[in-house]
């Protein structure tokens, strides 16, 4: 019975030491009005692959969106290599948000806000 609960608190405690999320770049370089912006980025760290991924650029008409690969894993998409792109159209800060989950996570999760200074 001993060995029984030593096994349960050091799985308890093995499964908390998982890296935390990290995103390459952390912080995006600035972009210029009517130029094409194109920068990937990379998320590593965690418990597995992202399955869960929710995003929202602000405003939603800046010209910017997320592409990602294509290939199958356990969703229809791969989220942790994507492309911020597209051509901003207006002078303003933009603010891309995004959180989602983890395979494996135990309710691991994550949220990241990208900030991206677009001048004339």
């Amino acid at each position: 019975m001993n060995k029984l609960i030593f096994f349960f608190i050091y799985v308890f405690f093995i499964s908390g030491c998982v890296k935390k999320v990290s995103f390459q770049p952390n912080e995006l370089p600035d972009g210029r009005v009517g130029e094409m912006y194109y920068v990937p980025v990379n998320v590593s760290g965690g418990s597995g692959p992202i399955v869960d991924f929710h995003y929202e650029v602000h405003p939603y008409n800046s010209g910017l969106k997320l592409k990602f690969d294509t290939e199958k894993f356990y969703t229809k998409y791969l989220y942790n290599k994507f492309v911020i792109e597209g051509k901003p159209q207006f002078p303003r800060e933009f603010c891309i948000k995004m959180k989602g989950g983890l395979v494996g996570g135990a309710g691991q999760g994550f949220e990241k806000i990208y900030k991206i200074k677009v001048a004339n």
